[in-house]
């Protein structure tokens, strides 16, 4: 595994959620994340999404400001804030803040990064609203430990190094096949972009932030054998030179628990071991050898009909999946394109 370089601009891309989704259903997932066709039903709100985005943004901004404000590095903070929120948006997160406390401060820049993050009230969901998220929010920046933790930077003598924010990273996995009783070498790009890495006691380990309606024991085990973390620590050991095997999931609920003071604020540890890395090597192979397979013929790819109604509603390609080929052709051929990458930087207000 190694960082890509332009050079490998051609090779097939992988991301988790590409991944995720073929392993789902091949057709679903080819179609979505290989040929980028959306549905009707795709392209309206996905609340859940919508939310999470948003939050996301502030998430970053609470990264930032501790790097700025309490690890001191000024510099690094004015060269990354336009690269993470776009020129316009963060002069209006340093014009927000006002002369109150560190406490008012942190959230004068970090709540406006949730303000302009676009995301607005549906009438129709009553739980994922702005009040309720802001809430939640509110809730994480009083939690976060700004002396503790700090961001990894890659060289602290450079003012515009590469810092453990939003890290989008494009690596290359080399594999040998045995082809026809020969070796054949396969590469494949691994893609994705990472919430954050950071340090403890001078160890380089992960943070991923994840917001949910309900953070149980079910949703804290999920993570026990996740294969986005799994790629995220091999893909960031290589990108930042050191080896990462240890990190946290931190959860958020939205909106919070009404009965136990900080319940809707959690942190999950992980770890990773030499079997659960060489697992996700077979994992990302098998995944992406049957994503080449079909990535252009989605039509005979394969149907995993169990997952033909999932979230409590039925998968949108239902009537594509039921129809008959001649009709599936025309149905892919008049279904808009909306692509998906985790590299896609747009911030508004560049």
């Amino acid at each position: 595994m190694r960082m890509a370089t332009k050079a490998d601009a051609h090779l097939p891309a992988y991301d988790n959620t590409k991944l995720q989704a073929i392993n789902t259903c091949p057709t679903w997932g080819t179609v979505r994340y290989s040929l980028h066709k959306v549905t009707g039903e795709a392209s309206g709100r996905a609340m859940p999404l919508e939310m999470g985005s948003a939050a996301h943004e502030l998430f970053a901004a609470v990264r930032l400001w501790q790097l700025g404000k309490y690890q001191n590095h000024e510099e690094l903070f004015q060269y990354h804030g336009p690269r993470l929120f776009g020129s316009i948006r963060f002069d209006s997160m340093l014009a927000a803040i006002g002369d109150g406390d560190d406490r008012a401060k942190s959230l004068d820049f970090c709540l406006t990064a949730l303000e302009t993050s676009g995301f607005y009230d549906d009438p129709r969901d009553k739980r994922r609203t702005y009040s309720n998220l802001e809430e939640a929010c509110i809730a994480y920046v009083d939690r976060w430990n700004w002396h503790n933790r700090p961001v990894w930077i890659r060289d602290v003598n450079d003012n515009q190094s590469d810092i453990g924010v939003e890290i989008p990273f494009d690596t290359v996995l080399t594999y040998e096949v045995e082809v026809d009783n020969k070796l054949e070498q396969i590469e494949m790009r691994y893609i994705g972009k990472a919430d954050g890495v950071h340090l403890r006691d001078g160890v380089v380990f992960l943070h991923e932030n994840k917001t949910a309606g309900r953070i149980d024991d079910a949703w804290q085990m999920s993570f026990m054998m996740s294969s986005q973390i799994t790629g995220y620590m091999l893909a960031l050991s290589v990108h930042t030179g050191a080896s990462i095997t240890t990190g946290e999931v931190l959860g958020m609920t939205v909106p919070l628990p009404r009965t136990m003071e900080y319940a809707g604020i959690v942190r999950v540890p992980v770890t990773r071991y030499n079997q659960h890395f060489k697992s996700w090597f077979h994992w990302f192979l098998t995944t992406a050898l049957l994503g080449e397979q079909f990535k252009a013929d989605p039509i005979n790819a394969p149907r995993y009909t169990h997952s033909c109604s999932r979230y409590f509603r039925p998968c949108s390609l239902l009537p594509f999946c039921d129809s008959e080929e001649e009709e599936q052709k025309l149905m892919l051929g008049e279904m808009p394109e909306n692509e998906w990458s985790p590299l896609h930087e747009v911030k508004q207000g560049d």
